[in-house]
């Protein structure tokens, strides 16, 4: 087991901002969603039944901290949850 003293406030606070980021329901759905199969954000959008701009948000929250990854299809953007820790705790979650 790691000790506190092991640990730098570093990862300490990369480690709390992913909690952070997962405690939030919608985008707790967002990666459900997402860990099996590829979403735009239209298609988040209308299975979800929260806005467009909304949505958009939490996505790029997520994009930015590595959580969600994403590729170019034509003129859509398609986001998957690509990070093997957030997959793990949503395993241990669900």
């Amino acid at each position: 087991m790691t000790t506190l003293a092991e640990v730098e406030e570093r990862e300490l606070l990369e480690k709390a901002e992913l909690l952070k980021v997962l405690g939030h329901p919608e985008r707790l759905a967002i990666i459900l969603l997402t860990l099996d199969r590829e979403l735009c954000v239209k298609e988040l959008v209308e299975i979800l039944g929260i806005s467009q701009p909304k949505v958009s948000q939490h996505v790029g929250l997520m994009k930015e901290l590595g959580i969600l990854s994403y590729r170019k299809k034509g003129t859509k953007v398609l986001y998957r949850t690509t990070n093997e820790a957030v997959k793990e705790l949503i395993e241990i979650l669900f």
